[in-house]
């Protein structure tokens, strides 16, 4: 997957949805849905594994998640604000970390730190189930 397919598959949709979402909702404006805390921690090659995106793509809602792993491979979801968690439910997952380079010839060099396919929703393999009262241990294991 190059850069631009991944810009235009996945992070654009989860920005515009997130872009959309903050500011105009509180914690206290009826109709923002219901949120639980999320949190878990993401491996690869058994190892923590960080400045990795997470994003939760929903499937039977609209409301996608996406967290940051930290340098132990810990993640918490946000939804509209900060750490608020995911709408309870079943969710696709994808993570990533890449770096793109622009060059001095107008392109741009990827770097791809995680096998690609982790970052496509229908070939990563990975699911969560979100309950109604949330979950704090998630666990993600990548490999080469």
């Amino acid at each position: 997957m190059n850069f631009l397919k991944f810009l235009c598959g996945v992070v654009l949709p989860v920005a515009s949805l997130l872009l959309s979402s903050t500011g105009c909702f509180d914690s206290s404006v009826a109709g923002r849905p219901k949120l639980v805390l999320v949190s878990g921690t993401v491996f690869y090659n058994s190892q923590p594994c960080a400045d990795a995106k997470v994003v939760f793509m929903p499937q039977g809602h609209q409301y996608a998640a996406v967290g940051q792993t930290n340098s132990d491979g810990k993640f918490e979801l946000q939804t509209f604000d900060p750490k608020d968690g995911a709408v309870p439910g079943e969710f696709k997952v994808v993570v990533s970390k890449f770096e793109a380079i622009d060059l001095p010839d107008g392109g741009f060099k990827e770097t791809f730190f995680l096998p690609q396919r982790y970052g496509n929703p229908d070939k990563s393999g990975l699911q969560a189930t979100v309950p109604d009262d949330g979950v704090s241990d998630l666990r993600f294991e990548l490999a080469d």
